[in-house]
């Protein structure tokens, strides 16, 4: 009973929210009367609701189901933290609570895994991308705010944490114990299929770009017809280092700039020769994300890389943390990144040029020998000659 009344309590509060958004953005109502409006559809839903809901509400409640209903506006990846929970939330950040390794976001009210961080505890538990989080060490998390669920997912050090996750795929829940443990993102690493390098980076790190030398001057030296770089699953990490990786395949000049209303943040640059100068191929799918979506896209507008599998997170995106005057704190996207060419990389994701289509029962393997691997298959055709399928609509 206390689910479904938390879960109500939360769509009304959204709703209301949402409906005031509505007011202030309707064309039909501009300037001062507009904020007006929209406060007073907020405060009408507000008491009817304390005043006829089947149970008795607390106003407390309703009001941080409408702030998590606008940040949750916004995109996945904003949220707040109330003033009264705030001290709590920034205490356990900086005692050195460690997580299973997972990105998470929210959308709809509904806490899913991004991705596994390669080479986490989650990563190896099998957690996967999509995976929708539905309760943690047993405390549903379904309408929790997004601060909410990653202090759920942090704790001590060697400590486990449990899971209880809806797999699309095979439409099951599935409960993990992942320790929650520190861990070194997986190195770059490289192999060939016959004259092609394919070369893996898990992270975007300060030693990635040397890596990723390493492996272009092996290549050089087969030598290999084209490189493939395979970013699936890669997300996190920083900007600049992703940058410094994409000059190897671009020479210096601008990476990605950022896209701001009041935030100056200058634009990514990165110096040093190119090293690489034949074909280009690059692997994405729905976990590529960050770091990942701005070296994908910086080699694809300056090199002329051929972008293969399917459409990145979008989250190349700057946040702030953003004091309120209530004490609360408002963590918010305040820029996003475009690629040199001007495309968006954060909100729908990176399109790639040759779109591939994976079923569930491709990525498993269907049970039958060897896991198989479309977008490398379609990789390597595109790094042997074939002519990319362009985005699909």
């Amino acid at each position: 009973m206390r689910s479904n009344r938390s879960r109500l309590l939360f769509v009304i509060g959204s709703f209301a929210a949402l409906l005031s958004i509505r007011a202030v953005t309707s064309p039909a109502v501009t300037g001062r009367d507009s904020a007006t409006r929209a406060l007073s559809i907020f405060s009408d839903i507000f008491s009817l609701t304390r005043s006829n809901y089947v149970e008795p509400t607390e106003s407390k409640t309703l009001l941080e189901g409408a702030y998590d209903g606008m940040s949750d506006a916004l995109d996945p990846f904003s949220y707040y933290v109330p003033a009264s929970e705030r001290g709590a939330y920034r205490a356990q950040q900086s005692s050195g609570a460690v997580g299973p390794g997972l990105v998470v976001a929210r959308r709809g009210g509904f806490p899913y895994v991004i991705a596994p961080i390669p080479g986490s505890p989650a990563e190896k538990a099998g957690i996967k991308p999509g995976d929708l989080i539905d309760t943690v060490d047993g405390k549903p998390v379904r309408n929790a705010s997004l601060w909410k669920v990653k202090a759920a997912l942090e704790g001590p050090e060697n400590t486990k944490v449990e899971l209880l996750v809806f797999r699309g795929g095979d439409e099951r829940r599935v409960t993990f114990k992942v320790p929650r443990a520190r861990f070194e993102p997986a190195a770059v690493s490289s192999r060939f299929e016959g004259d092609v390098a394919v070369i893996k980076v898990p992270a975007f790190r300060k030693d990635t770009a040397g890596a990723l030398r390493q492996a272009i001057e092996q290549a050089k030296s087969k030598p290999a017809q084209a490189v493939i770089v395979d970013l699936r699953g890669t997300i996190g990490g920083e900007p600049a280092d992703a940058a410094a990786a994409a000059a190897l395949f671009t020479g210096p000049g601008t990476m990605a700039k950022a896209v701001s209303r009041k935030v100056a943040i200058p634009s990514l640059e990165a110096t040093g020769d190119r090293l690489w100068t034949g074909r280009t191929v690059i692997l994405t799918d729905d976990a590529t994300g960050g770091a990942a979506e701005i070296f994908a896209a910086a080699v694809h507008d300056r090199a002329q890389g051929v972008t293969v599998g399917e459409t990145t997170v979008g989250m190349a995106i700057v946040q702030r943390a953003v004091t309120t005057e209530s004490g609360g704190t408002l963590y918010m996207t305040v820029a996003r990144y475009v690629s040199p060419s001007g495309t968006p990389l954060a909100g729908k994701g990176l399109s790639p040029d040759d779109r591939v289509i994976v079923f569930a029962d491709q990525s498993a393997g269907a049970g039958k020998g060897p896991a198989a691997d479309p977008i490398l298959d379609r990789g390597l055709e595109v790094a042997r000659g074939a002519v990319p399928r362009r985005r699909a609509a």
